[in-house]
This record gives C-alpha cells, structure tokens and sequence, in this order.
C-alpha cells in the first residue's frame, strides 16, 4: 500500500484483546445497574403520545410501560446472575415466586367471579373493547390485572434485593473502580 491510500478500518479492529475478553461482574453489574435505573423511575402503565416534525405533521408513538421493562431487566438479571445463586438465594427466590404465583390464582378466581357477575351490557361493552375473559389468565383491561402488575413489581423488586444479598455473601466481585 502506498502512502497516498488510505485504509479504512471498522471501530471493532481498533478495540484491544483486553476488552473482548469476558467478565461476569462486569456483566453483572451492567445488569443490576439497568434494574435499579429502571426501578428508579416512575411505574406506570404503557402509553401513546404524540409527536410533531419539523413539517407539524402528527405521530402517534408508543412510550412503553415502565413496570414492564423493570421487571424484563430483573428477569434478564436472574439468568446472568443463576451461576452464582447460593442455596439461600435459591430457595428465598422460589419463595417470592411461589407467592407470585399464589397471587396471580388469587386474582384470576375473583376476575372469574366478577365476570360471570357482570351485567350482560357491561360484557357486551368489554367485548367491543376487545376485553374478555379467559379462565386462568388475567385480562389487561379488567380490575384485576394492574393489582397484579403491583404484585409482580413488588415481588421482583425482592427479588433483585435477594440478588444483591446473595452477591454480598458470595463476596466474589471485588471493587472496581469505575471512570465515567
């Protein structure tokens, strides 16, 4: 090649052997990071808003529910984490998901309950709506579902706790220093 031509290259063949080599704590702590940030911040349900172009026309853009993604990020977290679970960590976390579970029965028996309770024209307006009932699963239109919602934000937030008390215990990830 000679000095007159220029090569170019892709950003990745300028990253060092050193940063492809694979670090569970930093995998780790990238995840507890994005759950915490995610917990953080406002819980509420999934919603469009608009949004203008520099030409005024009008877009419709969905803004996803917060509680959603906390609990996605908690459930991404469990599957980095699972290696390192010790056995308290193992049971308590089954424990939070039974009780989970427990609760999702708890409203889907009264959802059933106040369905078949219902007054026929109220069913018929639901249905419009493209809510119905389904045994043994909740709908997301009816009462039921955002109580459930609660519960199952309540129950991984304690289980990202968990998470955190089983790292304390393993003590395997050792303080880093971290520049911004």
């Amino acid at each position: 090649m000679s000095d007159d031509e220029i090569e170019i290259r892709e950003p990745s063949e300028y990253t060092s052997k050193k940063d492809e080599v694979y670090s569970h704590s930093s995998l780790v702590m990238s995840a507890l990071k994005v759950a915490q940030e995610k917990r953080a911040g406002e819980m509420r349900d999934g919603y469009y808003n608009t949004k203008f172009d520099k030409l005024g026309n009008a877009h419709r853009v969905w803004i996803g529910d917060s509680r959603d993604e906390f609990i996605q990020a908690v459930e991404s977290l469990m599957m980095i984490q699972e290696r390192d679970y010790d056995k308290d960590a193992v049971d308590n976390i089954k424990a939070i998901m039974d009780e989970l579970a427990a609760k999702y029965k708890v409203h889907c028996e009264q959802e059933a309950k106040e369905w078949i309770a219902m007054q026929h024209p109220v069913k018929i307006n639901f249905l419009r709506k493209g809510m119905y009932f389904v045994e043994g699963k909740l709908c997301s239109g009816l009462r039921n579902y955002p109580e459930y919602l609660r519960d199952k934000v309540e129950a991984y937030t304690k289980i990202y706790s968990e998470i955190q008390k089983s790292i304390k215990r393993i003590g395997d990830y050792g303080e880093e220093l971290w520049e911004a």
